[in-house]
């Protein structure tokens, strides 16, 4: 994706027999270590052989804008550069085109003629993936049409999640807990968590145990006030605020059982 994104860019990309994802740690003896999002390494035909080193590239995913990236982005291209002597491209993605213009500025580093200029992805750039089909073959751009369309269009994120169906379940989980971070704090972000929730596929990670179980507790609490509110036993906000946020299954099962035959609220919580 990211060398169809320089082409599509009109940068000039060497044609390629293999890429390869290659060290992101881009620190020298410097005791604060310099680590990009990405570093990829294009191979191909050479003066030093088959594989020759023809072209490194940086990509670097950016949610917000930070001043401090233009101090950084400059060490990452000159030290992956110094590494492998070959050219280096910087590669910025951005799911919000606020921020994607921001970053679009030239970078001054002071020595005269000297200017990184980085080449940044928006969200004009980026297509609206609303075919499965298209998720399934390239799940990568599945995940950044969702960054990037995600928040206002439902049919991108539906296309997401029954794309990621068609690859290996192990592989899909990744891809939408990517999603999920690029997404994060936002309405696209409870929009995918609720189709996670429905249980199309099953996944099995932290995060995704974490929402299915958060989900059954709220289900299980649920069930409890409304038993006690059929029963006529008064229960309290405190006591209503200690069932709501209780997340133990197995605490919730209990509450669950002595519901249907407690008379008062206390019952229910005895030890």
């Amino acid at each position: 994706m990211a060398v169809q994104f320089l082409r599509g860019l009109g940068a000039k990309v060497p044609d390629y027999d293999r890429s390869e994802v290659t060290s992101c740690d881009l620190g020298h003896v410097d005791p604060v270590e310099r680590r990009s999002d990405v570093a990829i390494m294009l191979r191909g035909p050479g003066p030093s052989g088959a594989l020759d080193r023809l072209m490194g590239i940086v990509v670097e995913v950016q949610r917000d804008e930070k001043k401090r990236k233009c101090f950084t982005w400059p060490e990452y291209v000159a030290a992956l550069r110094s590494k492998h002597e070959c050219p280096v491209t910087l590669l910025v993605i951005c799911p919000k085109q606020s921020v994607a213009d921001w970053y679009s500025e030239p970078i001054e580093l002071g020595h005269p003629g000297l200017v990184l200029r980085p080449l940044v992805i928006g969200p004009k750039d980026i297509p609206v993936v609303t075919d499965p089909g298209t998720v399934a073959a390239s799940p990568t751009l599945g995940v950044l049409s969702a960054a990037a369309h995600g928040m206002t269009k439902p049919d991108v994120l539906e296309a997401l999640h029954t794309g990621l169906d068609a690859i290996d379940p192990e592989d899909a989980a990744k891809y939408l807990g990517y999603s999920l971070h690029l997404l994060a704090n936002t309405e696209g972000q409870k929009a995918l968590e609720a189709l996670m929730m429905a249980n199309t596929f099953d996944y099995h990670s932290p995060w995704v145990d974490s929402l299915r179980a958060e989900g059954e507790a709220k289900g299980e609490a649920k069930a409890i006030l409304r038993v006690l509110a059929r029963r006529g036993i008064p229960v309290s906000a405190q006591a209503r605020e200690r069932i709501s946020r209780c997340t133990d299954l197995e605490t919730l099962g209990t509450w669950i059982d002595r519901s249907v035959s407690v008379a008062t609220e206390d019952e229910l919580f005895a030890e």
